[in-house]
């Protein structure tokens, strides 16, 4: 599935159990590989939320085909508690295939950041699974016209620009986060993930009776978004990672039912 957000395109599939991956234009970086496409086949940096093999399972995958194409290195950040055996995981399949991945592992800890473009850096924060778990913001810096200087005309600004004034600022936000596996209490922890313009978030459950399964192995319920709705500041919630109990379209009828004003912001990847 395709999704375009202004000058940010988003592509991906997503199940729970089954594959999730994206891959963000600008600038081509991937979060998570599922079981491997040739979309990825692209991208030089991908960020790893955990270790479970519907989220990264392709990425042996994605470094062989970019070694038999010669691609460049591949920065493949993750977890740091998971980073070692992720190693081991990837050198083996190279020698299984006789062949030689050109890739660096990046150990990430809440808070590190990592810079994928000129005006682009990724930092992870911690998310709440069942296994050690990171999620990605992607924190765009541009630089604008300070308010008071957007009504003048072009010489004069750069007659102020000349003489040594300030006439720009840095505006910095969180242009994409993305939370992989992950209980509802991310979103009290991490209260950026609120105000990110455009916030991908997993929805596992919809089923009455499933809030207690969806805490016991670090899901979301759709509950859990209705208990919030009111929070959500985001241009565009990006919901992913159904259970393969439910149909694309029981989710979407439920985001209509059930979160309000919301659902207009709301788009579903569920495949």
């Amino acid at each position: 599935m395709r999704l375009a957000f202004g000058s940010l395109g988003l592509e991906g599939r997503s199940r729970g159990g089954d594959r999730t991956w994206f891959r963000v234009h600008p600038p081509g970086l991937a979060f998570d590989v599922g079981r491997g496409d040739l979309a990825l086949i692209g991208v030089r940096d991908v960020f790893v939320t955990h270790g479970h093999l519907d989220h990264c399972l392709g990425l042996p995958f994605v470094l062989s085909y970019r070694a038999r194409y010669g691609a460049g290195p591949t920065r493949v950040a993750c977890p740091a508690a998971a980073a070692g055996a992720l190693g081991r995981w990837l050198d083996g399949a190279a020698e299984l295939e006789s062949a030689r991945y050109d890739y660096e592992i990046v150990p990430m800890q809440p808070g590190d950041r990592l810079r994928v473009a000129a005006d682009l850096e990724v930092e992870a924060f911690a998310a709440h699974h069942v296994v050690p778990s990171l999620g990605f913001h992607l924190v765009r810096a541009r630089r604008r016209l300070r308010e008071r200087f957007r009504d003048l005309p072009g010489p004069e600004l750069a007659a102020l620009k000349r003489g040594g004034t300030a006439i720009e600022e840095t505006l910095v936000e969180d242009w994409v986060s993305y939370c992989g596996d992950t209980a509802a209490t991310v979103l009290d922890a991490e209260p950026r993930l609120l105000a990110s313009r455009i916030l991908i978030l997993e929805c596992t459950f919809l089923a009455a009776g499933h809030g207690d399964r969806a805490r016991k192995f670090g899901h979301v319920h759709l509950d859990d978004l209705v208990e919030r709705r009111d929070r959500f500041a985001n241009e565009h919630l990006v919901l992913c990672h159904l259970s393969r109990r439910h149909s694309a379209a029981e989710l979407g009828r439920a985001v209509a039912e059930k979160l309000g004003p919301l659902a207009e912001r709301v788009q579903l990847v569920v495949g």
